[in-house]
């Protein structure tokens, strides 16, 4: 590095090799035991996924039953049964109770819209002889104003109110 001297084949691999260690120089025994013992606890471990063994993971077999050791399975009893049934039966109950309720509900939300709907159209029945009449986008655009409505498009109620307009100025 620093040095103009060219280094021989037999050097190079020793200075790779004090590269890889720390070298205690001038230090006491003591201390040097104490900082191997420190820098060996460091020492990082290869994660458990790449290990062979883990002590979490039972890796050992089961060890085989004496075959003369002979467990006999429980005959099913007819109260066993009776037991089962019942609590599939009240399983069964509660669903169809439940998806009766859903349907109830369901029911009661339509016919709260529908209510809803009519009272909307009785409203607006109401209210439409006393909205404006929209125009079109494309006829306002394009045409003239449109003329005041002659005496053939009023109905009868609607002259009556002119007339009364008219008598008043």
């Amino acid at each position: 590095m620093g040095t103009d001297q060219p280094l021989d084949s037999a050097e190079a691999p020793k200075l790779d090799f004090e590269a890889q260690f720390t070298i205690f120089v001038g230090s006491s025994s003591e201390d040097v035991s104490y900082a191997k013992t420190f820098w060996n606890s460091l020492a990082l471990h290869p994660p458990i996924e790449s290990r062979l063994e883990s002590a979490d993971v039972s890796q050992r077999l089961k060890v085989a039953k004496d075959p003369s050791c002979k467990t006999v399975p429980r005959p099913s009893t007819p109260k066993n049964h009776a037991l089962f049934d019942k609590v599939s039966q009240q399983k069964v109950e509660e669903d169809r109770q439940r998806y009766k309720d859903m349907a109830k509900r369901r029911d009661e939300i339509i016919m709260l819209l529908k209510k809803q709907r009519e009272e909307r159209m009785k409203r607006e029945l109401i209210s439409r002889p006393f909205k404006p009449k929209q125009c079109q986008e494309e006829n306002r655009e394009t045409s003239a104003p449109a003329p005041a409505p002659g005496p053939e498009t009023l109905s009868p109620d609607q002259e009556e109110e002119i007339q009364n307009v008219r008598s008043l100025q």
